[in-house]
């Protein structure tokens, strides 16, 4: 994992703003469109233990234990933790928060009952390991919950790169949240990557299906633009993975 420290460094950048970003979805309608989806997706059962791999500043970890569940976050980047301790305590919410690889889980086997990620899979070296990792710890009738997208499959896809280069193409960085961060950094970074040449979710969909899970399904979000040609195109903008064990 030669990129680990590297993409650990991008995000100790990134953490104050995307830090912000959370407070403004915690202060806005994102909090319970949010906590709506979670409660939609979360397995069946009572004391729930919860998961929240690459956590971030703790948005959905702090969405988790307002839904009453006991709730564990994970990320490697410590300033990251740092703010999501600041935020959790903001809101009262009680979480056990720890610094930890996602590739590598210092959790027992069966830990969890319901494991959630948001927007981190594209950044691992090894998907792989990272969802035989999350496959262990997960309990028997335990749930795993991916949201994610691909973000950086438009520097080897030429469908994604037209879409860039639509009219009224944004990208959906806020410069209040980028704080002067050269996105550029991670753009090399995810070139070197192995899940930003791949068209998702469907690798993610055969590599669980192939780890033996019990059910997997998606829900897609779509992007139809027209090309500087005018040709009408779809892509894939950002999905929902969710699979029980």
């Amino acid at each position: 994992m030669q990129k680990l420290e590297a993409i650990r460094d991008y995000w100790t950048l990134r953490a104050d703003g995307f830090s912000a970003g959370n407070q403004d979805e915690l202060n806005g309608e994102a909090r319970i469109a949010w906590r709506d989806v979670l409660r939609k997706n979360v397995p069946a059962g009572e004391n729930l233990k919860c998961l929240d791999i690459g956590c971030g500043p703790g948005f959905l970890s702090i969405l988790l234990a307002e839904c009453g569940y006991e709730v564990t976050a994970v990320d490697y980047t410590e300033k990251m933790l740092e703010r999501a301790r600041e935020n959790a305590a903001a809101e009262g919410a009680a979480i056990r928060f720890l610094r930890m690889d996602a590739q590598s889980m210092d959790f027992p086997d069966n830990s969890f009952d319901f494991i959630v990620s948001r927007n981190l899979v594209w950044n691992l070296e090894e998907p792989e390991r990272a969802y035989l990792e999350w496959l262990r710890i997960l309990k028997p009738e335990g749930r795993l919950v991916i949201f994610d997208g691909n973000h950086y499959l438009y520097q080897f896809n030429q469908d994604y790169l037209e879409e860039r280069r639509a009219e009224g193409y944004q990208d959906g960085h806020k410069a209040e949240y980028i704080q002067g961060v050269s996105t550029a950094i991670m753009g090399e970074i995810a070139r070197e990557l192995p899940l930003s040449r791949l068209e998702r979710p469907q690798w993610d969909l055969n590599f669980l299906i192939g780890a033996g899970v019990k059910r997997v399904c998606a829900d897609l979000v779509r992007k139809e633009f027209l090309t500087s040609e005018k040709v009408k195109k779809s892509i894939v903008k950002s999905f929902t993975i969710c699979a029980d064990k």
